[in-house]
């Protein structure tokens, strides 16, 4: 008799107080396995550039990626943040193959300095197995008179260009573009315009 619930107790056979924690249960299933999905798909994935995004890098640093170029990682310049006006040192890009990593660090020296820095660190990873740099360095000219080195590199993992920019402020900028010789190829000339967007407006 101790299972027994006494008839005031029930509704439709099952025990009223069982009912609110089953429905519940109940509610939580419907969310999980309807709700939750249907956000889900109806949420963008990773934002296509569109012509005139920029990337806001923070401390009045942007750069213009490649229109039509899936932003995986950054913060567009005009996005709302949790700091208004606050950007993101770091950012990534990719299309067909090609991965774009920028990067916003202190950095002391030059561009070369920085630029010798990431081939050494480059040298030493897993992911860039037999990294070579390539024998030629050329100036990049940016918006705004910015200026930095560019150099070439090959690796049995892939191919790619890495800039190097440093600024006045004790920062320094690196972008590493990735992907085999014939991806690159391709988008030559969006490399190239991303890398001559630089810019570094003054701060209030």
């Amino acid at each position: 008799m101790d299972n027994w619930v006494p008839v005031e107790r029930r509704w439709l056979g099952l025990d009223r107080r069982t009912l609110l924690p089953g429905l519940v249960v109940f509610a939580i299933a419907i969310l999980l396995r309807s709700v939750i999905p249907l956000i889900d798909q109806a949420t963008p994935g990773d934002a296509v550039v569109q012509t005139g995004d920029r990337l806001n890098l923070g401390g009045g640093l942007t750069i213009a990626p490649p229109v039509g170029w899936r932003l995986v990682d950054g913060i567009l310049i005009g996005t709302k943040t949790v700091q208004p006006g606050t950007g993101s040192p770091t950012a990534a890009v990719v299309q067909g193959g090609v991965s774009a990593q920028i990067e916003v660090a202190p950095f002391a020296g030059d561009a070369d300095a920085l630029l010798n820095q990431i081939n050494r660190n480059d040298s030493r990873t897993n992911t860039r197995p037999a990294f070579t740099a390539g024998n030629q360095r050329s100036a990049v000219t940016a918006v705004g008179g910015v200026t930095g080195v560019t150099e070439s590199y090959t690796s049995t993992s892939g191919d790619g260009v890495i800039a190097a920019y440093t600024f006045s402020d004790g920062r320094g900028l690196a972008v590493e573009v990735a992907g085999t010789s014939d991806q690159l190829s391709a988008r030559t000339a969006q490399i190239d315009a991303m890398l001559r967007s630089v810019t570094l407006e003054a701060q209030p």
